[in-house]
């Protein structure tokens, strides 16, 4: 109750002197012991949270009950707000005391991005604070000037320390600008485009095995740069269509599928479908942590690229993109029924070494061969009692959550960091840095993706084809045009930030009914429209919706959702 009991000490002051902005000047005058309370309620909290479950936070209101938390919560993210931002003075008066806001407040924050405690009653974020975002957009984009040179370096503090009070969409802007940044100085890249960027032949059938012998030794420097990509068959005949990141994309995102494919042994699933590296994939693959390594470079390339991929990660395993392990309250995703042993076992009233039989070991089982291992030296000689059960279930979840795919993770973070740097996804929460891999779970806006529509082959805005299209898609339910997306990009939902950022830029071209293009004058005008048997087909590497001119809308409506909901039509280019 320690926690507890600082905090209200600290409320109580507040309350007696005029309220939380006196506090926050008293904790951050020099000497003061308000200060000292405060450091000490900091550290004792970054020691405690990682050991407190959702469940005792929430339900059983302990150290704090949510109001509680989150009004410390606020108070905190202020006081190292202040601490950043203010005079530099002020940290070398307090050298222990931003450190500690920042890592306790880096806890509260995934905490609550897993199940809210904070009220945000208008939609915003309850972390965001004032910060210049316009400063920042000067040091990256070169706009504006800031009035006072050393506000540059503050604002960059807080995007490192606090990036949580700068809103999501600046912070995504912030990181596609680092990576332009960081593109434009790459060996070669200068050069004209047709001599620009490293080669590669794939062969269809083995998208995994080529990718990795070509692109898994391939320098960092070379990797972040442009990759050509060329499909050729079984007999080495390469397959006609100049890659401009079209056929790059197509093998990205094929090349992350085959990798994680159940059937392959690297990746195993959790109830709710989301990737996580399999305990046995040693046995699957020899060489599994070079596939690791290479499935992360993938994952890594694709988000530097802005691609959005079909692979949703555990949100354990994510976090170790993060640098963060994962906590036994992820356990419950992952196995939920040693996550509900352990709370049986945490809270048995009886004789628990009498009762449960229990020593800190765990059974492994790899394809029906039993072995038991120590979760700590001499574990197989440890029972577990009432005592020491807190240390069991931990190192339980531990083990099973870090330590039994400990090789694999590791290979799998390091391949994602040798394209991206862990200090840019830092950037991001967990929860953000799903968005970023796998696009946005807003619903699709028909006049966003409409806006930011090209056209091929005859076909513009004022085409009666195009205008009957965006009727029938205004029509669609939220599954429909889900998809629609899935179809035309692969890809079910939205980039972030809309869709001016889909690349290559999502395009409808006619075509006409027996599969050639219908000319272009005649679609122009609205000429050329007939029946025809042809359903709309896709080319999902460059983003391209291939469009009958069909004669009505009733028509494009019912051969639209066929071609989708059966996902028949895909064509490569």
């Amino acid at each position: 109750q320690l926690m507890a009991c600082l905090w209200a000490l600290l409320a109580r002051l507040a309350e007696a002197n005029g309220g939380e902005a006196w506090l926050v000047g008293a904790c951050l005058a020099a000497g003061s012991g308000e200060a000292a309370l405060l450091r000490l309620l900091l550290e004792g909290g970054a020691h405690l949270l990682p050991v407190l479950e959702e469940r005792e936070l929430h339900e059983a209101r302990h150290p704090f009950s949510p109001p509680q938390l989150d009004r410390l919560a606020c108070f905190v993210n202020r006081v190292a707000f202040e601490l950043l931002w203010r005079e530099p003075s002020l940290q070398r008066a307090h050298p222990a005391l931003g450190p500690a806001a920042t890592k306790l407040l880096a806890l509260l924050v995934e905490r609550d991005a897993r199940r809210p405690f904070r009220a945000t009653p208008s939609g915003r974020s309850a972390w965001l604070l004032p910060v210049e975002v316009g400063v920042l957009e000067w040091e990256f984009f070169g706009s504006a000037k800031p009035e006072t040179p050393d506000h540059a370096g503050r604002a960059r503090a807080v995007l490192e320390r606090l990036p949580w009070a700068i809103p999501f969409d600046a912070r995504v802007r912030l990181f596609r600008a680092l990576v332009q940044r960081e593109q434009q100085g790459l060996p070669g890249e200068a050069l004209p485009e047709h001599l620009r960027g490293h080669r590669v032949q794939i062969r269809r059938e083995h998208l995994l095995e080529d990718g990795y012998v070509q692109l898994g030794a391939l320098p960092r420097e070379k990797l972040k740069g442009t990759i050509r990509v060329e499909f050729v068959s079984e007999l080495g005949l390469a397959e006609a269509g100049i890659d401009r990141t079209g056929v790059f994309k197509e093998f990205l995102e094929d090349a992350m599928r085959a990798a994680i494919d159940a059937q392959r042994g690297l990746f195993a699933r959790t109830a709710q479908r989301r990737i996580y590296p399999s305990p046995s994939s040693g046995v699957a693959e020899s060489a599994h942590e070079r596939l690791f390594e290479f499935a992360g470079r993938l994952l890594g390339k694709a988000v530097y690229e802005g691609i959005v991929l079909d692979a949703a990660l555990a949100d354990f395993f994510a976090a170790k993109l993060l640098g963060k392990p994962g906590s036994i309250d992820d356990l419950a995703s992952l196995d939920p029924e040693l996550f509900q042993s352990l709370q049986l076992v945490k809270s048995y009233d009886g004789d628990v070494e009498g009762d449960l039989c229990l020593c800190f070991t765990v059974d492994e089982d790899v394809f029906g061969v039993r072995t038991a291992v120590d979760l700590r030296e001499g574990g197989s000689t440890m029972p577990v009692t009432r005592e020491n059960r807190i240390e069991y279930v931990h190192l339980m979840a531990d083990y099973r959550l870090n330590r039994q795919i400990e090789a694999q993770s590791r290979a799998f973070v390091a391949g994602v960091h040798s394209v991206v740097p862990l200090s840019w996804l830092r950037l991001f929460t967990t929860p953000e840095l799903q968005r970023l891999i796998n696009g946005d779970d807003a619903p699709i806006d028909v006049n966003d993706l409409r806006r930011h529509t090209r056209y091929a082959g005859g076909y513009n805005e004022l085409t009666p084809t195009v205008r009957d299209l965006w009727r029938v898609v205004a029509d669609f339910s939220h599954e429909d045009r889900a998809l629609l997306l899935k179809f035309v990009t692969s890809c079910s939902k939205p980039p972030l930030l809309g869709f001016k950022y889909l690349q290559p830029p999502f395009t409808v071209q006619c075509v006409s009914g027996d599969g050639g293009e219908t000319p272009s004058v005649l679609a122009f005008f609205g000429m050329g429209r007939n029946e025809t048997q042809r359903l709309p087909t896709a080319s999902t590497c460059f983003n391209l919706l291939k469009l009958p001119n069909f004669k009505s809308r009733a028509v494009l409506r019912e051969r639209l959702l066929y071609a989708i909901r059966s996902a028949s039509g895909f064509e490569l280019s």
